[in-house]
């Protein structure tokens, strides 16, 4: 049986959902349904891949840049006041990078209720997906080594059971180890509580 304390340490780990997390996402929950854990692309990835693309250039392209109108000089390295050229044309190529990735963050939420698994992508345009935790029979975590030990996210593979089997495949999702834990606890508290409820059912049956 999954204690409460247990389930109370993932869900602290992956960050309780804010109050705009919840007003979000209230129009989505059933009755007496509530969210355990918001996330979305994990952290280190967004800002690793962010300064890459976009921070450190961009920081080149301006030091440079006041090197070259006279604000201060490097003694012996005169050759730094033509590096913001470089700079400037490394932001300008990243800019679709960088803007997806920035998009990525914005527009991916995946939210673990007590019930189900809501994947939501899109700002004006929405999609949602939603995994039943009774339905989910199977998840996998993938990482590269650059995914495990750099970055700190990976791959989620949920497959859920039914007629319209399915594979959700959630990319670059943060702490993806500590998320199929916490998938996986839910998902046994739920299958106790309902065998709980088949029990008094029964004990209601004979003694009726």
């Amino acid at each position: 049986m999954l204690s409460c304390a247990t389930l109370i340490m993932r869900m602290v780990r992956h960050k309780l959902p804010t109050k705009a997390q919840r007003k979000k996402l209230s129009k989505l929950l059933g009755r007496n349904e509530e969210v355990v854990c918001v996330t979305s692309i994990g952290d280190r990835y967004f800002w690793i891949l962010l300064s890459f693309f976009l921070i450190v250039p961009f920081l080149i392209a301006f030091i440079s840049q006041l090197i070259f109108f006279g604000y201060f000089q490097i003694p012996g390295l005169p050759w730094l006041k033509y590096l913001w050229i470089p700079g400037l044309i490394i932001v300008l190529y990243n800019t679709p990078k960088y803007g997806h990735l920035i998009r990525m963050r914005q527009s991916y939420t995946y939210a673990l209720t007590d019930h189900r698994f809501l994947i939501i992508r899109g700002l004006f345009s929405r999609k949602i997906v939603t995994a039943p935790l009774d339905r989910i029979t199977h998840i996998t975590v993938e990482q590269s080594f650059v995914q495990r030990y750099l970055y700190d996210c990976g791959d989620l593979v949920i497959i859920t059971a039914g007629f319209d089997q399915r594979e959700i495949v959630i990319e670059n999702i943060g702490r993806p180890v500590e998320f199929k834990i916490l998938l996986e606890e839910l998902t046994e508290k739920l299958e106790d509580a309902e065998e709980g409820n088949s029990e008094d059912l029964n004990l209601r049956a004979l003694s009726a």
